[in-house]
């Protein structure tokens, strides 16, 4: 019995520690990322029908529904389409998709408010898919997009197309390629092997992600310089980089199908962030640190070649530099590199304005005047927001304070709170006002070098006491008292965090205010 004790115990002081470690990646933002994509034996894969998933991150929380087709569309939109109305289908990845931002501020959201409110009986769906290269989109519109009779459809593109469709997989799942000369759906490609599902604990838990993505076999080689950079930044550097003639074999297979579909084609390039905005050029060459570095030089080689197969393009730099104002306006996410809502409407603009030409939809019945919803605000301040959250948590500790120690007073309540708060983000801005002036690739590593240097300095100061705390914990261990273990575990956790705020006053206030 005393061994089975002892055996539990020390199951339930590994499933503490996995439960510390989880929960510590998981607020540091490593969780297990949510997807809807399943598994397709041509096109790599496809967006599970009647998915619902919540994708949430310091810049967006957004749910994203698809319908029992698919689509990030109303259940309503069927392959069948309404007399008088004309369709306009967009197919292209995640920039399409939106996962960044509500369904009704998607490129396609935007465009289809625009149109209707020019007069237009037009329906605008969403064929995106996260992942997405272009070979991928021109099989999946051969395939069901052209169910859908659309009389215009528009390839979105982006600069990492060009890579990926050079290749073969995307992450863990296989995908097609065009070979160089494709002018159609290629009559070679072979049905796709199925990966399978990854492990439950890779798929449901933060450890497990982080294990996988760190032992898993790097099959795509970084591309060597000063510093590693993914491959799909290679065109950036280099005119000859890989995957441009199978990017141009794509172009010329998706005018193809169109024609075969009957629907007129139009190709949206969207420009990488450090075409627009200044700031982010600046940053992006520090980071990169060569000089054959150019964040154009892929836009315009996708421009070029989709004209050269034939097809109308839409260049949208000059009005997101116009409505960017100088980078005082945001249209892309801070971090991640999506264009945000506001972005998303100056895209839909632009579509609009190209889809008044006569070969297109023609001209608009009614000049749009106010469209869609409001003009987008200004994104909140972060700034402000922290600081009211700031000044909710000093009021609800400083009341709690007062209510423990009424003697004290107002001032003596409040006053100390106050000033251990304030300490704390004091501290917290001054990390983040240091960081903005270091290199640009060295900014990632500030959030864990802080949290290294805390613990780090924490167990400085109960260094003498470490050795008494694990022999605390390894008796009740012997003894096999596995059931009394979490208490422990508890009642030494705040005992050492009250010694290194007694030791330190720089960890102090950190300390302090959880209490």
């Amino acid at each position: 019995m005393k061994l089975l004790n002892q055996i539990l115990a020390c199951l339930v002081s590994a499933l503490m520690l996995l439960a510390v470690v989880e929960g510590g990646l998981r607020l540091l933002g490593f969780g297990p990322r949510p997807t809807m994509n399943q598994f397709d034996s041509s096109l790599g894969w496809t967006k599970t029908p009647g998915a619902s998933i919540r994708r949430r991150t310091g810049e967006f929380d957004v749910t994203l529904q698809t319908n029992s087709r698919g689509l990030r569309e109303a259940e309503s939109v069927g392959y069948a389409k309404a007399a008088n109305t004309q369709r306009v289908l967009v197919v292209g990845d995640s920039f399409t998709l939106g996962y960044t931002v509500d369904r009704p501020d998607t490129i396609t959201g935007l465009l289809g408010a625009r149109l209707g409110a020019e007069g237009r009986n037009v329906e605008v769906l969403n064929g995106g898919t996260e992942g997405y290269s272009t070979d991928q989109e021109v099989l999946w519109l051969a395939r069901e997009g052209a169910k859908y009779a659309p009389d215009v459809v528009i390839l979105q593109m982006y600069e990492n197309d060009i890579f990926w469709n050079g290749q073969e997989s995307y992450l863990r799942y296989p995908k097609p390629r065009f070979p160089a000369d494709a002018d159609g759906i290629p009559a070679t490609l072979a049905p796709l092997a199925d990966p399978g599902l990854e492990p439950w604990w890779v798929r449901n838990t933060a450890l497990g992600t982080l294990l996988s993505k760190t032992f898993s076999t790097q099959t795509i080689s970084m591309l060597f310089g000063p510093r590693p950079l993914p491959p799909e930044w290679g065109p950036r550097l280099s005119a000859d980089a890989s995957g441009w003639k199978e990017t141009a074999a794509a172009l010329r297979s998706f005018g193809r199908v169109a024609a075969d579909i009957g629907a007129k084609p139009l190709v949206l390039v969207v420009p990488d962030k450090a075409q627009i905005e200044p700031a982010a050029r600046s940053a992006m060459q520090q980071m990169i640190a060569r000089p054959d570095y150019d964040p154009d030089r892929p836009f315009l080689g996708l421009v070029e070649r989709a004209r050269a197969a034939g097809l109308s393009v839409v260049d949208p730099r000059a009005a997101l530099r116009a409505a960017g104002d100088g980078a005082t306006v945001a249209l892309y996410f801070e971090r991640d590199w999506h264009t945000n809502a506001r972005g998303n409407r100056v895209l839909a603009d632009a579509l609009a304005d190209a889809l008044a030409s006569p070969e297109l939809l023609g001209a608009a019945p009614t000049r749009a005047g106010s469209w869609g919803p409001a003009p987008i605000a200004s994104a909140p301040s972060t700034l402000g927001r922290n600081l009211l959250f700031a000044v909710a948590v000093w009021l609800i500790l400083g009341t709690l304070y007062r209510r423990r120690f009424p003697d004290q007073g107002m001032g003596g309540s409040y006053g100390p709170v106050g000033l251990l708060i304030a300490t704390v983000v004091l501290l917290i801005y001054g990390i983040d006002w240091v960081a903005g002036w270091l290199p640009f690739w060295l900014q990632r590593f500030v959030p864990g070098l802080v949290v290294a240097v805390i613990l780090g300095a924490s167990l400085w100061y109960l260094r003498k006491r470490l050795g008494v705390m694990a022999e605390l914990f390894g008796t009740f261990v012997r003894r096999g008292q596995w059931y009394v273990l979490p208490v422990l575990a508890g009642l030494l956790s705040l005992g050492a965090l009250l010694v290194v705020a007694a030791s330190s006053p720089w960890l102090a206030p950190f300390i302090y205010t959880l209490f």
